[in-house]
C-alpha cells in the first residue's frame, strides 16, 4: 500500500526540523561551555567551508591577517583551529603536543589506514612510541640511512642504466616513472631485503597506480568528515572506492610478508625492518604490534615511495 503524501510530507518534514534543532542546540551549548578563537562566523551546517574557495592556503593567510595568528574555524560541524605563524605553531606542536597530538578519525584514516592503526594516525600512546622507536632505529634514522646507504646507491645505479638502456632503444624516458621504481626498489630492499620490481612492467604500474589511487583517496574533500552524522551515507561514493582499494592493498600486503617469512633463514644474522617488526609481534614482556599495525605500518612504507 502506497505512503500517503501528506504523510510522507510531514515526515520528511519532522526529519529536517530535528535536524535543525539538534544542530542549533549544540551551537548554543558548545557556546556556553567553551571560549573559542576569533574566526568567520560561517554558515549553518556547512561553517566556513564555502569560504575556503578553489585555493584555500590563499583564502586561510587572508582569514589570518583579519583573526589573528590562532582563529576559529567551524569546517561542517567540525570546529577546527588553524595556527598561522611560527609561534603559534609552535605552542600546538611542541609546547603543547601532548594535548594536540591525536588527528581526529577521517574516512581515510578508518578505510585505509586499517582504522588508525599505522604510524600516521595511531593515537599517542604505547603503541604508537614503539611504532616510532622501531620506525627512527630501523628505518627513518640517521644511522639507519646510513646503514642502508649502499643499497640507495645500488638503486640509483639501476635507474641511471634503464636510462641509458631506453635512450639507446630510442624509448622515451618517463623520469617520474623511473623515479617510482627507484624508490619502491630502495624501500623494498630496506623493509623485505628485495627489491620489489627488477624491470618495468604492467606489475610495477599497478604498484604506481595503487600509490596514486591511494594518495589521491586519501586527500580529496569528503563531505563525510566535516558533517560526520551524514557520513554514513557516503554522498560521494568515496567511501566505497576506499574499501575496495584497501582490499586490493591488503592482497598485496598479506602476499608480500607470506613470501616475506618463506625467506627467513636466508636472513638470519642480518634481519630487514619487517624482521623487526614482526618480532615485537611476539613480545609477551612489553608492548607488541598485532599483524594489523604491521601491515598499516608497510602501507605507510609503499606511500612513502
Amino acid at each position: 500500500m502506497p505512503l500517503d503524501p501528506y504523510l510522507l510530507r510531514e515526515l520528511l518534514s519532522a526529519v529536517i526540523l530535528f535536524f535543525i534543532t539538534r544542530y542549533f542546540i549544540a551551537s548554543l551549548l558548545r557556546r556556553s561551555t567553551r571560549t573559542l578563537p576569533p574566526g568567520p562566523k560561517g554558515w549553518p551546517v556547512v561553517g566556513a567551508l564555502p569560504l575556503l574557495g578553489s585555493m584555500p592556503h590563499v583564502t586561510l593567510a587572508k582569514l589570518a591577517q583579519k583573526y589573528g595568528p590562532v582563529m576559529h574555524l567551524k569546517m561542517g560541524t567540525c570546529d577546527m583551529v588553524v595556527a598561522s605563524t611560527p609561534d603559534a605553531a609552535r605552542a600546538f606542536l611542541k609546547t603543547l603536543d601532548l594535548n594536540f597530538s591525536n588527528r581526529p578519525p577521517n574516512a581515510g584514516a578508518t578505510h585505509l589506514a586499517y582504522n588508525s592503526q599505522d604510524m600516521v594516525f595511531a593515537d599517542y600512546g604505547p603503541r604508537w612510541k614503539l611504532l616510532r622507536k622501531l620506525s627512527n632505529l630501523h628505518m627513518l634514522g640517521g644511522k639507519a640511512l646510513e646503514d642502508w646507504a649502499q643499497v640507495r646507491a645500488v638503486e640509483l645505479g639501476h635507474m641511471v642504466r634503464a636510462m641509458c638502456e631506453s635512450s639507446r632503444k630510442g624509448e622515451p624516458v618517463v623520469v617520474p616513472e623511473m623515479l617510482t621504481y627507484a624508490m619502491a626498489n630502495m624501500i623494498g630492499q630496506v623493509i623485505l631485503s628485495r627489491r620489489v620490481f627488477v624491470t618495468k612492467g604492467s606489475e610495477s604500474n599497478e604498484f604506481k597506480d595503487m600509490v596514486v589511487e591511494l594518495m589521491t583517496s586519501a586527500g580529496i574533500f569528503n563531505i563525510g568528515d566535516f558533517i560526520p552524522s551524514i557520513a554514513w551515507m557516503d554522498l560521494q561514493g568515496i567511501e566505497g572506492e576506499m574499501k575496495k582499494l584497501h582490499k586490493r592493498w591488503d592482497a598485496l600486503l598479506t602476499k608480500m610478508m607470506q613470501e616475506h617469512a618463506e625467506t627467513a633463514p636466508q636472513r638470519k644474522g642480518k634481519p630487514d625492518f619487517l624482521d623487526v617488526i614482526m618480532a615485537n609481534t611476539h613480545n609477551s614482556e612489553a608492548e607488541k604490534l598485532t599483524l594489523t599495525n604491521v601491515k598499516a605500518l608497510l602501507l605507510d612504507g609503499d606511500c612513502a615511495s
